[in-house]
């Protein structure tokens, strides 16, 4: 989209390189071979590779010896992005976890495209597109809130930029990260449909992504 300046190719795609409750019970006969339940938000089970067809949009470490990886599966035919998380351990490259996130209601696709973390969180930034037709669709944004271990999502929320039609955050670290105790999101937005009425917007957000 060309009010996207962060949106990549999308048939261009590649795999990215290496660095790319149940109550508890008394065991029985009858209940040993009973699976328990995964909980709800749990992300799907890391996969031993990444899966086909993923476009890496940024690496940022989230702790010691992890990197923290965001971006999007597609279909073959480059559409339809699905955004994906994980995490790695750098030291013997072992995806630690990966979580496949939702593509926001009234988006037809979503990339994770920025990612950071403080205490015991990673947090996730999602851009949605409205639309498959470039020049008519909007794209929104949602923070994603995971848990540093298990990638398990704990908290999600689209972002309010006032006054913004279509808004959309630019490559790099410095637009999405922790700053004097508050997320700092920093982007462009559109005041409507005209790519003219273009100005720039900065949000901050508490760890529990309130204003």
């Amino acid at each position: 989209m060309n009010t996207q300046p962060f949106r990549k190719n999308l048939l261009v795609f590649f795999v990215a390189p290496a660095i790319a409750a149940c109550d508890a019970a008394t065991p029985s006969a009858a209940s040993h071979s009973a699976a328990p339940a995964a909980p709800t938000d749990s992300p799907d089970v890391a996969p031993t590779k990444l899966p086909a067809n993923f476009t890496s949009y940024a690496t940022q470490s989230i702790g010691p010896n992890v990197l923290c990886h965001v971006g999007a599966v597609t279909g073959d035919d480059g559409m339809n992005q699905k955004p994906v998380a994980y995490a790695r351990n750098i030291k013997n490259q072992q995806i630690l976890w990966m979580a496949k996130l939702d593509v926001p209601v009234n988006t037809f696709q979503s990339r994770a495209t920025h990612c950071t973390s403080v205490g015991d969180s990673a947090f996730v930034l999602l851009q949605s597109d409205t639309q498959p037709e470039q020049t008519l669709s909007q794209t929104l944004l949602r923070v994603v809130k995971l848990n540093m271990k298990t990638g398990a999502v704990t908290l999600q929320k689209n972002l309010d930029v006032p006054k913004a039609y279509s808004a959309w955050v630019d490559e790099g670290a410095d637009h999405f990260q922790w700053q004097a105790g508050a997320l700092v999101v920093s982007g462009t937005y559109r005041t409507s449909s005209d790519n003219d009425s273009q100005a720039a917007f900065t949000l901050h957000l508490n760890s529990d992504l309130k204003p």
